[in-house]
């Protein structure tokens, strides 16, 4: 059951929906059946914050048990 984006042409919504086979998608807004497939957009990388602090001793990032201050 992949989920998909579509574009309705009679109401210009845009939503997702679960396809169950081939069934024509129905729009949530106008319950209109004329709709096209949308293009999926990529992810954007994930914001990640700053690095987790290395250890002086062993270069090991995060966490180091052995050198723990």
């Amino acid at each position: 059951m992949p989920l998909f984006g579509y574009h309705c042409t009679a109401c210009g919504e845009d939503y997702e929906m679960l396809v169950f086979g081939s069934e024509p998608p129905t729009c949530p807004k106008c319950g209109s059946h004329a709709s096209e497939r949308a293009l999926s957009r990529p992810a954007p990388p994930p914001q990640l914050g700053d690095p987790a602090p290395m250890c002086q001793a062993c270069g090991q990032f995060g966490t180091c048990p052995g050198h723990a201050a």
